[in-house]
């Protein structure tokens, strides 16, 4: 269970990437070899893509793999920058927790509203920025109490 949630955003984006993929690529073999195009494949590869930009997103930011732009505060000493590092995880966690809020209310509010060739709903869509922000905010909470132990830890060290 441990190594699913480990790369469980991963998955998601890479089944979502697949789909897409799938869903473009049939529908160009339909429409240029068989003059039949799949009606439903935009719309599937839409959603996909939404999914896998959002979900891609939140796996970036556990894996700190957003470009970032650090040298002014790689410069500060050491226990300043660990500061900085702290402070900016507070104001992250604020962030992600008011887009969550903001993109569930958006996915609630969205429950009627069907899309055109498939007919779902467009909740499902909109659940993957829902999603990811409550995923990235969680993310957030466990580098804040990474960095409050590196601090603390750094404090201990002086100490001694």
């Amino acid at each position: 269970m441990k190594h699913l949630s480990n790369y469980l955003e991963m998955t998601v984006a890479g089944i979502a990437m697949v789909v897409a993929v799938l869903a473009t690529f049939l529908n160009v073999i339909c429409r240029y070899c068989f003059n039949r195009p799949i009606y439903q494949a935009e719309e599937i590869a839409t959603t996909a893509f939404v999914w896998l930009v959002f979900i891609g997103a939140s796996a970036c930011f556990k894996e700190g793999a957003h470009v970032g732009i650090d040298c002014l505060v790689n410069m500060l000493p050491k226990k300043v920058h660990a500061v900085v590092k702290v402070i900016t995880d507070m104001m992250l966690i604020v962030f992600n927790v008011v887009m969550s809020y903001m993109a569930v209310t958006i996915t609630i509010s969205a429950k009627l509203k069907l899309t055109s060739a498939l007919r779902i709903s467009y909740s499902f869509i909109d659940a993957a920025a829902a999603i990811a922000f409550i995923f990235m905010a969680v993310h957030s909470a466990g580098f804040l109490i990474r960095d409050i132990r590196a601090v603390q830890a750094a404090d201990q060290r002086e100490v001694e």
